[in-house]
C-alpha cells in the first residue's frame, strides 16, 4: 500500500489506522511518501512505527511521490491511496481477489467521508461522482489514485506518473488505455475521501486542478495550435456539460439524490471554476 501525504496530519491517522486493521489473509507492507511542513511524519513515528514512512523537507507532486513509494516497495501489486482517503476493512481483501484477473489497473468505489460538510458534499460530486457508490462494475477511462491498483509490471511499462504537476494518475490511465487495456472499476473495492470544506480551498483546487490537467492534456496528446484553439473554445461551455455528466452520474447511480440537489448551486461553481482552470492551461497562462 502507498500512501502519499502533505500537510495531512488532520487525516493520516484515520488514513493509517484503516489500513492497520484491515481484514486481508495475506501480509501486505505499507509505505508513506511524506513532505509535510505539518508534523505528519512525527505522527506517523508516533502511531504507526511498522509504516515503512520516508520523509522529504521539498514538497513532493503527487505523482513525484508515487514513484517513490513504488521504488521502495516490494509488492508485485502496487495499491495507491492518499492521506486524505480511509480505506474500507476489507479494502486489502477486495483488491487481491480483484487482481486474480488479467486486468492490469483496477480501482474501486470512492464515497464521502465528511458527510456533515455542506461544501464537501459539493467537492464530492464535483470531483467524484464518476467512482461514487452504485458505480457498475467495468472498464473506465480513468480511475483516481485515491483507490487505484496496478500490478508491478504494468507501472513498469506504462508509468512512471509524470512529475512536477497534479492530474499525473490521468495521464497514466490515458497511457494504459491506449494500449487496449482500460483500468478496470471494481465496486467492492472502497474507500472514503475526507472531502475539502472550506469554499475558497475548494475553489482555489478546482482552477487549479483544471489547469493542470489542460496542460497535461496539451503535453501528453501533442496539441496542434489549432486543437488548442478549438479546446479554448470548447471551455467556454465545460461548465454545462460537466454539470450534465455529474448529474447524470447521480441519478443513474440513484445515490445522494437530495444531498446532490441541495449542494448544486456550489457544485456548479466549482465546475465553473474548474473549466476557468481548463481555459487557461489551454491558453498557456501562468497559474
Amino acid at each position: 500500500m502507498i500512501v502519499v501525504s502533505f500537510n495531512a496530519n488532520d487525516t493520516i491517522e484515520s488514513c493509517l489506522s484503516a489500513l492497520e486493521s484491515q481484514d486481508c489473509d495475506e501480509l501486505f507492507e505499507v509505505v508513506v511518501i511524506d513532505s509535510s511542513l505539518d508534523g505528519t511524519a512525527d505522527t506517523v513515528r508516533r502511531r504507526f512505527p511498522r509504516v515503512s514512512l520516508h520523509t522529504f523537507e521539498e514538497r513532493k507532486y503527487p505523482g513525484d511521490a508515487r514513484n517513490l513509494g513504488v521504488e521502495r516497495s516490494r509488492g508485485e501489486i502496487l495499491a495507491f491511496t492518499d492521506a486524505d482517503c480511509i480505506p474500507d476493512r476489507r479494502w486489502a481483501q477486495e483488491t487481491l481477489a480483484a487482481h486474480r484477473r488479467p486486468d492490469p489497473v483496477i480501482g474501486g468505489t470512492i464515497d464521502n467521508a465528511n458527510p456533515e460538510s455542506y461544501i464537501g458534499w459539493a467537492y464530492f460530486f464535483c470531483e467524484l461522482s464518476q467512482w461514487m457508490p452504485g458505480t457498475p462494475e467495468g472498464p473506465m477511462i480513468e480511475i483516481p489514485t485515491g483507490n487505484l491498483t496496478v500490478k508491478r509490471w504494468a507501472f513498469e511499462k506504462y508509468g512512471p506518473f509524470l512529475e512536477g504537476t497534479y492530474s499525473s494518475d490521468t495521464a497514466f490511465n490515458w497511457r494504459v488505455g491506449i494500449d487496449g487495456h482500460r483500468p478496470l472499476f471494481v465496486p467492492a473495492m472502497k474507500v472514503a475521501h475526507v472531502n475539502v470544506t472550506d469554499l475558497g480551498d475548494y475553489l482555489r483546487r478546482k482552477v487549479s486542478h483544471g489547469q493542470c490537467l489542460a496542460r497535461v492534456r496539451v503535453a501528453e496528446c501533442d496539441f496542434s495550435p489549432a486543437r488548442r484553439l478549438a479546446y479554448v473554445l470548447i471551455s467556454l461551455g465545460l461548465p454545462f456539460l460537466l454539470s450534465y455528466r455529474t448529474i447524470r452520474n447521480v441519478l443513474t447511480r440513484r445515490r445522494y439524490v437530495g444531498r446532490f440537489a441541495a449542494s448544486f448551486p456550489l457544485v456548479f461553481l466549482g465546475l465553473a471554476a474548474w473549466s476557468w482552470g481548463e481555459l487557461r492551461g489551454y491558453l498557456g497562462l501562468e497559474q
